[in-house]
């Protein structure tokens, strides 16, 4: 049980780490189009406004598989608990991955699984 709890948290992770790198090449990608309004002077605050709204919005959509990943990763969790005690074998350590303890850029904490053996996610351990 202890290797299938190791690959529920592998899979997790990449899911985490996935999402982390296809957002940043969203946000990347989608910022061109206010970069080259912003060349031609059209860089209003409506322009800003837009970009920003963009921004927020991609955001919570990574976000979003981020939060469906942990929650498939807890309900993973239970029944591998559940397995446990059907087959008489002693819990799992751990039964869900901890939270990053990490505060984001804005003050908030990070919503980021911790990886294994660290309080802190892929993004914000130490190096």
């Amino acid at each position: 049980m202890k290797k299938l709890q190791e690959l529920k948290d592998l899979v997790q992770e990449a899911i985490d780490n996935g999402a982390t790198s296809v957002e940043q090449i969203h946000k990347s990608l989608a910022k061109k189009p206010f970069d080259m309004l912003k060349k031609i002077n059209l860089s209003g605050a409506a322009v800003g406004r837009l970009e920003d709204f963009q921004n927020e919005t991609i955001g919570n959509v990574y976000e979003f598989i981020r939060a469906v990943n942990q929650k498939v990763g807890e309900i993973a969790a239970e029944r591998l608990k559940t397995t446990e005690k059907d087959r008489g074998i002693k819990g799992l350590k751990e039964s869900t991955p901890k939270q990053c303890k990490a505060a984001t850029k804005t003050g908030d904490q990070c919503k980021k699984n911790a990886t294994a053996g660290s309080d802190y996610c892929h993004v914000h351990r130490p190096k």
